[in-house]
């Protein structure tokens, strides 16, 4: 009875398992068809063909945008829009985006799964699986690179040494930072060594209104004539190490250059001593104790007392010439002026004492004084710049109003520091006026080799030399048999005669000949750099491990790390510029390369010879 109870019970337990079964494979059914889209997917030709066109298109992307410029730069250059999308699609960086090493693990992974889905296990498909490894190798080999490759710099100066480097990083602003690395060893550098090439020299010809520039041979003796010009040119001398060494002469007895050697002391010994030239190099200022000395040549004694009366009471002024009427009014800051029987205003916007000098108008010298002026007429308005020293200013500058002449006068004449010493000398008289705060506090007559006092701090002056005709002799020395600095004598013969010159190779400037139609330059030609070499230790726990004398090109490896020279400082050449490199990439794409070789020698002319065998095998 118990069993046939029982039976019932045994049978819907049976269905129910069955019931469970089912549902368990259906499971399975829909894991394994959801794994199969995803090995059919990921062996996909179609997969590869897409991953590849899209490769094609970063790769010219990367090639056409910029690569690694700071934000300012695209936004520059693309503009704000762009910029910014860049920056967030890492287009601005494509080879070392994390996108792009996806791109590259994808392919990589398409072709393991191709390669598996067409592997046939006979040796047969030996070369096939062995391209196909070789080309995931070198893709893996890449990705490793743009992802755990190392690349940056670091300056070392001889006698010291470094265990970082410095490497170059896009932040978050889009601008360029630098982030510093540490290095599992430290670099020394014991010596940095500058190789330099024998210095070459040229002279180069130019004639103005031919544009024609020619090289010249400078073999002393040389003559060569200037093809289609009338001049002609001599290499008279030539010294390898030249210097030019100048003498102060008195060319005559005239005043036709008055020159004095003013000596400045403040106790005992000179602070200050030099030339000052009345036509030209006339004063000194001494910023620190707000003093100026200033040599005035004047041809008579009654002028030289009218000066004297004037000191102080020198105003500047602007004239105005307008159809041939000319006006004068002082030269005052934004003071509008309207000259009679014009439809013309002028306005002075601003003066200096030294065009071009950002400091303020108190510590400028009075080297170039100059007015900026605004000028409103029935056209609109113009500013121009009229400079004391250079009136001829307006006819070599076009204007908008050209029929309006400007000229400045009295701007360096106003100026006088708070103690101005003025050193007057006329064919009759000669006096020392001290000056304070624009007047005159004492008048002395002076002479030779004597000391005066003068100025606040307890200076004294003294005059020990005075050439009425100032001039310089000039004369070539040879320093050395080395060439250093090489000069050479050329005789130019064109329309104006003969004209014999020194040329230096240190000059930077043109030598024109008296017409300003023609030109000589000597020049250094070419790089006189060599090589620059860095003696390197690598040192472990104070410890030398490794010593090597690198140069460009032929670096030093340790650990995996590869350190070249890439630049040296310029100027003391005293530091060497190194770059550290790790790519530790390389031995896997190697490795590609290799199996991809054999690969290739398998497929054209192993795989060959096997079938051959085993079609004779089969046929036997």
């Amino acid at each position: 009875m118990e069993s046939v109870k029982n039976q019932p019970t045994t049978q819907v337990e049976s269905k129910n398992d069955r019931g469970k079964t089912g549902k368990g494979l259906a499971v399975n059914q829909r894991r394994t068809q959801e794994s199969n889209k995803v090995w059919q997917f990921l062996c996909s030709v179609k997969l590869a063909v897409v991953i590849i066109l899209i490769m094609v298109v970063a790769c010219v992307l990367g090639t056409v945008i910029l690569q690694g410029r700071t934000f300012d730069e695209y936004t520059a250059r693309y503009g704000y829009g762009l910029a910014t999308f860049f920056r967030i699609t890492q287009l601005n960086n494509v080879f070392y985006s994390h996108w792009f090493s996806f791109l590259l693990l994808l392919l990589c992974a398409n072709l393991i799964c191709c390669t598996i889905k067409r592997w046939r296990n006979t040796i047969l498909q030996t070369g096939f699986i062995l391209t196909h490894l070789s080309l995931i190798l070198i893709l893996i080999g890449g990705v490793v690179k743009f992802q755990l490759g190392v690349k940056g710099g670091v300056n070392v100066y001889e006698g010291r040494s470094v265990d970082y480097y410095l490497t170059e990083v896009i932040n978050r602003q889009g601008n360029i930072d630098y982030v510093k690395k540490s290095l599992p060893f430290s670099i020394a550098l014991d010596d940095f060594i500058l190789e330099k090439n024998e210095p070459k020299f040229q002279l180069v010809s130019y004639v103005k209104d031919k544009d024609r520039q020619k090289a010249l041979d400078v073999r002393p003796g040389k003559r060569h004539r200037i093809p289609g010009s009338d001049y002609r040119v001599t290499i008279k001398d030539y010294v390898p190490d030249a210097e030019l060494k100048q003498e102060p002469v008195n060319a005559s007895d005239n005043p036709d250059n008055p020159a004095i050697f003013v000596s400045l002391f403040g106790s005992e010994d000179a602070v200050a001593e030099g030339w000052l030239l009345a036509n030209e190099r006339n004063s000194y200022d001494d910023r620190k104790q707000n003093l100026r000395i200033e040599y005035v040549w004047l041809p008579s004694q009654e002028e030289l007392d009218t000066f004297i009366s004037s000191v102080g009471s020198a105003h500047p002024k602007l004239t105005i010439a307008i159809s041939g009427q000319i006006q004068e009014y002082p030269l005052e800051v934004n003071r509008v002026f309207k000259p009679e029987g014009t439809n013309h205003t002028v306005r002075v916007l601003q003066y200096v004492l030294n065009y071009g000098d950002r400091r303020p108008l108190n510590e400028q010298p009075p080297d170039n004084p100059a007015a900026q002026v605004e000028i409103s007429g029935p056209d609109g308005t113009e500013t121009r710049w009229v400079f004391e020293k250079f009136p001829d200013w307006d006819k070599m500058h076009p204007a908008k109003y050209s029929n309006v002449k400007l000229a400045c006068d009295g701007i360096a004449g106003a100026y006088m520091a708070k103690n101005t010493v003025m050193v007057l000398q006329s064919p009759e008289k000669q006096v020392i006026v001290d000056i304070k705060d624009r007047r005159v506090t004492e008048t002395t007559p002076w002479e030779l080799r004597k000391r005066y006092p003068v100025g606040d701090a307890n200076n004294q002056i003294m005059v020990s030399e005075y050439f009425p005709s100032f001039d310089f002799t000039q004369e070539v020395i040879k320093k050395s048999d080395e060439v250093g600095v090489p000069a050479i004598l050329v005789e130019i013969d064109g329309p104006r005669g003969k004209k014999e010159e020194w040329l230096f190779a240190s000059n930077q400037y043109a030598t024109w000949y008296p017409d300003n139609n023609f030109a000589l330059l000597y020049e250094s030609t070419g790089d006189s750099i060599k090589h620059f070499t860095s003696k390197l230790r690598i040192l472990e726990d104070g410890q030398t491990v490794m010593k090597k004398t690198i140069r460009v090109n032929d670096p030093l490896q340790y650990k995996g790390y590869v350190i070249y020279q890439s630049s040296y400082d310029p100027e003391g050449g005293k530091y060497s510029g190194l770059q550290i490199v790790k790519d530790p990439g390389i031995p896997i794409a190697y490795a590609g390369f290799g199996a991809l070789c054999v690969g290739v020698v398998f497929i054209f002319y192993v795989k060959p010879f096997l079938r051959k065998r085993q079609k004779r095998e089969a046929e036997v």
